[in-house]
């Protein structure tokens, strides 16, 4: 119990303290007009996707040559789109309207050969996709399906009826840690799978374990992504019902003890951070639609 006690203080000490500076900020060639968002890192680090400020569409930005492709321009492509550990293959959502109604299906982008084929047809169901030793495991309706060659599903988390729900090995378990009468959205996984951030309606954003205990709470984060397993980055943003008025891209520690704006040119409204998978590169979009880099150590 003594040697449990102390290893989780030393713990805590060790992410109070990191630090994190920031060392430089490019503008990602191409994007000097604007008109691209949401951006998403591929698991090496060879290329950016992008989409428009409403999720239609993909963009590929390759980091090598400064070169953008247009992948698609299916409704819905760029939300919650993944991508395989060999980047490879590309799973994404497309959405479809039926007087109003609206419909999604999964789609497979695999970029060597530029195929597009659909995996799951139109359906009102819940489609949620990842990834497992590079092949598709997605969750339809309450069901998780998986293709042959992935060898185990992770553990899956997505949003029904405003409540957090956890699927590990096909077991789904709903979670509601800020109680039962709360909205829960922008919930993920950390990368070692042992903690959920999430954000609520009323409270802010949060940090529990895979069994919805331990609640810990980091303040105003919208947005929120994984930095690494200690660190999560996000944005402050601020608007008056209208329009946006300022946003700061911030990395809070998962304790909630450590706080960090990173200090952009003046009047930039940075938005929808998101890092890459070593942990030492930050992309965001302005609200103008331009795609920023930003180089970072944690130390």
């Amino acid at each position: 119990m003594r040697k449990t006690l102390f290893l989780f203080l030393l713990l805590g000490q060790l992410v109070c303290a990191q630090q994190i500076e920031l060392k430089s900020v490019r503008l990602l060639a191409g994007t000097e007009k604007g008109g691209f968002y949401h951006p998403v890192f591929s698991p090496q680090g060879n290329y950016i996707l992008t989409t428009f400020d409403d999720y239609q569409g993909l963009n590929c930005h390759v980091l090598a040559t400064n070169e953008i492709k247009r992948l698609t321009s299916d409704l819905g492509a760029g939300y919650a789109v993944r991508i395989s550990n060999d980047e490879n293959t590309i799973l994404y959502r497309k959405y479809n309207f039926v007087q109003n109604v609206r419909y999604s299906s999964l789609r497979k982008y695999t970029m060597n050969n530029g195929r597009n084929v659909e995996l799951i047809k139109p359906t009102r169901e819940n489609i949620v996709p990842q990834f497992s030793n590079n092949a598709p495991v997605y969750l339809r309706g309450k069901k998780m399906l998986k293709a042959p060659s992935a060898k185990k599903s992770l553990p899956l988390i997505t949003i029904e009826n405003k409540k957090m729900v956890l699927y590990i090995d096909g077991t789904a378990r709903v979670l509601t840690p800020n109680g039962e009468n709360e909205s829960y959205f922008w919930t993920s996984i950390s990368p070692d799978n042992r903690h959920i951030v999430y954000t609520t309606a009323r409270g802010g954003t949060f940090v529990c374990d895979l069994d919805g205990k331990n609640v810990v709470s980091i303040g105003y984060l919208n947005s929120p992504k994984w930095l690494n397993n200690k660190w999560l980055v996000g944005m402050n943003d601020v608007d008056d019902g209208h329009k946006v008025l300022s946003s700061d891209i911030v990395a809070v520690s998962i304790d909630g003890k450590t706080r960090k704006t990173f200090q952009l040119p003046k009047k930039m409204k940075a938005m929808y951070p998101a890092p890459s998978a070593d942990g030492k590169k930050i992309a965001f979009n302005t609200l103008e639609g331009k795609i920023y880099i930003m180089e970072i150590t944690i130390k």
